[in-house]
């Protein structure tokens, strides 16, 4: 009997992974730590906060930047990127490492933010999923992506293990 695996799961696991080691090794090369702040809906409702069922989530917005913003606001919110171009921008602000990836409407798709472990302003995971109920792997690693329908896009908490991890949060459009 054939096994099939549904590409798209597969496929985004692997993609957020691949951005979060990306970030982790951009982070590492420059040498810079990151903090930075996302924030947090206030709703508190246990539809919100609901793992096996989510609704809405928690985290939602980075610096005034959400899913959907105009490539020129996000500019004027977040200032000049290092690296500039029709796919997105490329911030080292403060200590994060934040990459914005742009659909062909030249709107936010991709937002993915990496944290050094020594930023005060690194989310912990309840911050990000509205819930503790995190399974870290025997190394200390954790990794989740939670499929938010209703909003629209997923969001994915990153942290390596290791004495010093980095935490990277992606949410991306669906």
């Amino acid at each position: 009997m054939k096994t099939v695996t549904n590409p798209l799961a597969v496929g985004g696991r692997l993609a957020c992974v691949s951005v979060a080691l990306i970030f982790f090794l951009a982070g590492t090369i420059s040498g810079q730590s990151v903090s930075g702040t996302l924030q947090q809906k206030t709703d508190s409702s246990p539809a919100t906060k609901a793992l096996s069922s989510p609704v809405q989530p928690v985290a939602s917005i980075y610096r005034e930047v959400k899913i959907g913003t105009d490539a020129d606001e996000v500019k004027k919110l977040l200032g000049k990127p290092k690296i500039d171009d029709k796919d997105g921008f490329f911030y080292e602000m403060d200590s994060e490492i934040v990459q914005i990836r742009l659909d062909d409407n030249a709107k936010v798709r991709v937002i993915s933010v990496t944290y050094p472990s020594n930023s005060p302003n690194t989310p912990k995971y309840v911050e990000i999923f509205g819930s503790e109920k995190m399974e870290a792997k025997p190394d200390g690693s954790v990794y989740n992506l939670v499929r938010y329908p209703d909003a629209g896009y997923w969001i994915a908490y990153s942290k390596t293990a290791g004495a010093a991890p980095t935490v990277t949060v992606t949410m991306q459009k669906l």
